[in-house]
């Protein structure tokens, strides 16, 4: 697979939609788990702390998950192109 592929129709907005989702996909982690804190929070009166809490838990979660699609998955995909020797060896 090819590192750039703009040259392909279409490839620009496909860009658009994966990075906007990862985009999306942190602020709805960081929001609902800010949520979440702020209903435990009414119930338990620990006003601000777990609200607090959750707030930076999703933005962690989020990150994480943008880092795992970005960095992790893209490592992964262009490590099984390339030739490897069995023994770890670079010949």
């Amino acid at each position: 697979m090819p590192l750039n592929d703009g040259d392909r129709p279409g490839a620009g907005l496909r860009d658009v939609g994966r990075f906007g989702g990862y985009g999306l996909t942190l602020g709805i982690a960081t929001a609902l788990f800010a949520w979440i804190g702020s209903v435990l929070d009414a119930r338990f009166h620990t006003e601000p702390l777990l609200v607090i809490l959750g707030t930076f838990t999703g933005f962690g979660a989020g990150f994480y998950s943008m880092y795992r699609h970005l960095v992790l998955d893209r490592s992964d995909e262009l490590g099984q192109g390339a030739e490897r020797d069995p023994d770890g060896g670079s010949e």
